[in-house]
């Protein structure tokens, strides 16, 4: 029982005390970009305390705990104040910030979710929304519409529709639609855009009660980072409801509010995941061609050896007819570790960075 208060009272002070601070942060990187994203984490650290241990000792039962627990923070703003370049060729940048680990001031504040948006190269989006309307049995696209706007009005950037419905009639627009990744990666890639969502919506009718239709509506979706193949977000089901005279209206609306919802669910997901990697990892996608097993393994060891600047951890995915695949986790953009790989190579094995698209990046072995 004691302990159990002793715990209680711990979080509740520490959620009071991390809420939202003012920091300091320092960083180092080759570019003024990467320095400034390791500052941005310092700040976290600095203001949130990214790892806290606590040892509490219970004297009247004996117990001692270790406790570690991991903040989530996030910079909401900040400005740099000093910065220089050493000798050496990498910047070093100091800013203060703003942090806070409250995900609802970031959904509220406009300036702090383009930060956000700011510190993932502000990734294009795209919608494919499947639509079955049985009210009216016509094709529509009233969930697909809303979901552009609401992202729209948050500041996303989002691809026109009208360039989306341009491919209509392709074989790889057709299985998108259908829900295939592989596909819908297709279209986004040839509309320049790194995240796209997919889902479904179904309008159909509750009934008839006296004067009013009732319209209803299911919806689903997902989000995929087209270049890497993540799911960053994913609503299994949400459903609208809505009343009117006309039956078609009634589901017009119903629409509306499922896929309204649905976009705040999953713009909220993103904006967990992507301030979340403020203070921890982004994981970035290697791939390496013309590679052959002993540069596979070579590659893989240089990776986990950390010595680019900013690598948390590395796994070797796969390697099939000469093209080898890694997955990184970095504290960073990927243009900062591909200016680390650039720069750096593992002994006995020269490499060249051929490609960067969001996070991934293309690399071969130089003969």
């Amino acid at each position: 029982m004691i302990k159990n208060i002793l715990m209680y009272i711990l979080v509740v002070s520490l959620g009071i005390l991390v809420a939202q601070q003012k920091a300091t942060g320092v960083g180092y990187g080759l570019t003024k970009d990467a320095a400034i994203e390791q500052a941005k984490r310092d700040a976290v650290e600095q203001g949130l305390g990214a790892y806290m241990t606590s040892t509490t000792t219970v004297t009247a039962t004996s117990i001692e705990d270790n406790i570690y627990s991991k903040a989530q923070g996030f910079v909401k703003t900040f400005k740099v104040v000093k910065e220089s370049k050493g000798p050496d060729g990498n910047f070093e940048i100091t800013i203060e910030a703003e942090v806070t680990d409250m995900i609802d001031q970031v959904m509220a504040d406009e300036a702090a979710l383009q930060t956000l948006l700011n510190s993932v190269n502000r990734p294009r989006i795209i919608f494919l929304m499947k639509e079955e309307n049985l009210i009216d049995n016509t094709a529509t696209n009233f969930a697909e519409t809303k979901l552009l706007a609401t992202f729209y009005d948050r500041g996303f950037d989002v691809v026109d529709r009208q360039l989306v419905q341009a491919l209509k009639g392709q074989a790889d627009y057709t299985e998108a639609l259908a829900g295939n990744v592989s596909a819908a990666a297709k279209i986004a890639s040839q509309l320049g855009a790194e995240v796209i969502v997919i889902g479904t919506a179904k309008i159909s009718s509750g009934g008839k009660f006296g004067p009013m239709f009732s319209g209803q509506a299911d919806v689903n979706g997902k989000i995929v980072r087209t270049d890497t193949g993540e799911i960053l977000a994913v609503v299994p089901s949400v459903n609208g409801k809505h009343p009117h005279i006309s039956a078609s209206t009634a589901g017009t609306m119903a629409t509306n509010k499922a896929a309204e919802e649905l976009g705040n669910n999953i713009i909220t997901q993103l904006i967990t995941k992507w301030s979340t990697q403020q203070s921890n990892f982004t994981k970035i996608y290697v791939v390496l061609q013309k590679a052959d097993f002993m540069s596979y393994m070579t590659f893989e060891s240089f990776l986990k050896a950390q010595t680019v600047s900013g690598i948390r951890n590395a796994y070797a995915k796969s390697l099939n007819d000469g093209v080898a695949e890694f997955e990184v986790e970095f504290e960073g953009k990927a243009q900062a570790l591909a200016m680390g790989l650039a720069q750096t190579s593992p002994d006995g094995l020269s490499i060249k960075v051929t490609g960067l698209s969001g996070n991934r990046i293309t690399a071969e072995v130089a003969q």
